[in-house]
Order: structure tokens, then sequence, then C-alpha cells
């Protein structure tokens, strides 16, 4: 059988793009400042609201995803949670915006007292970068068999876009507005993949969070 190094390569090259285009998940790398312990014991300070995220500039519906990932991480460690509707009708009854109550302690212990929350979980993005793959074409040498004179050939390269995105938590006290606990991290990745590492992110600034306690009947 005669061996054709043009075609194995052009086919190397596309199989290598797919693999790398369909595994998107598999390079995600976080780095995460460790939080101190709450300065309050959280079992005695529920049920927990979290306010509504504002999206990062450009990238709709992101800060419902970070709200979303923060809510399954806070349910699987028993908090109990105000609804998001009884949230944002508070909002709309005192004509504030989540920055408004987060930034006033006036404002956030009304906010807190119509909702009958003690902590107020902050979420917030202090940066979210995306950039797309792309694919264009390289030049190589290749060799066309033996006895035969080097040639050169357009291949196509696969150039695998990035996404970077940073988060920082905060529980607040409803009284004083007190910060009680904090994280912050980054999370990088393939571009495609940003719903995922989100999920990956929240769920490891959460990690030092202890479970509450289950309830007793």
């Amino acid at each position: 059988m005669r061996f054709y190094p043009q075609k194995f390569i052009r086919w190397f090259s596309i199989a290598v793009c797919g693999f790398i285009f369909f595994t998107p998940g598999c390079f995600t790398r976080l780095s995460v400042d460790r939080s101190d312990p709450p300065i309050l014991d959280l079992k005695n300070y529920q049920p927990l609201a979290i306010l509504p995220v504002p999206d990062a500039p450009g990238y709709r519906h992101s800060g419902f995803s970070l709200q979303l990932a923060a809510e399954e991480v806070l349910k699987e460690k028993r908090f109990a949670l105000v609804g998001q509707e009884k949230v944002v009708q508070v909002l709309t009854d005192l004509k504030q915006t989540a920055q408004g109550v987060s930034s006033d302690s006036t404002l956030l212990a009304r906010f807190s007292a119509a909702l009958g929350s003690k902590i107020l979980l902050v979420g917030t993005f202090l940066y979210y970068r995306v950039q797309k793959s792309y694919i264009s074409p390289n030049i190589s040498e290749v060799w066309p068999g033996a006895g035969s004179l080097p040639g050169y050939q357009s291949l196509p390269t696969y150039h695998q876009g990035t996404c970077e995105i940073k988060v920082r938590l905060q529980m607040l006290e409803s009284e004083k507005g007190t910060v009680v606990w904090m994280a912050e991290g980054k999370g990088t990745g393939p571009s495609g993949s940003e719903t995922k590492i989100l999920n990956l992110l929240i769920e490891d600034l959460m990690k030092d969070l202890l479970p509450l306690p289950p309830k007793t009947e």
C-alpha cells in the first residue's frame, strides 16, 4: 500500500482539532483564595437570601447562572433559602436594586426584615473574559515520498479559545451589614464551557462552608 504523507498530515490535523473542540471541559483550572470560617454560627442565622447578581457586561444570564450555582451548593449543605420570587418582589416594593440594598446598611436592614432573612449572599463578577476558538491556515513543509523533493501545503491549525471568570462571594449579616464570610477565586478553561467553569468555581469557593445539621422533628 502506498503511503501519502500529505493526506495523513491533513487528516491528523483535522482529528486533533476535533478532539480539542469536543472535549472542552477537560482543561478547567481553578485558583481560589481559601476562605476563613464564618464569624457567626450560620445555623442560628437562617433563612438565607441570595441577592440577584448583575450580569457580567456583555454576557446575558451570567448573573442568573451564578445565582443558580450558589443555590444548588447551599441546598446540598442544608441551608434554608428564601425563594427568589420573594427576593425580587421585595426589591420591587422598595424600589431598590440588589447593589443599592447591599451597599446601604439601613436599606439592608429594611430589606432583610421584609424577607424574614438574617443572612444575605452577595455575588459579584470581578471579571468575565471570553476569547472564541478559531481555525487558521498554516503553511507546513511536507515530504511526498522517498526520492521526491519537499513541498509546502496549507493545513488547518486550531486555536483553542479561552475563558476567564473571577468571582467574589460575600455573606452579610442583615442588621448591620457586617461581612461574616467572604471567598474569592478565578476559573479558567476553554471557551464554550463558561457554565461548567462557573459551576466548578462556585462549588470550590463554597467548599469550606460546613453543612448545617439535619433538621430535627
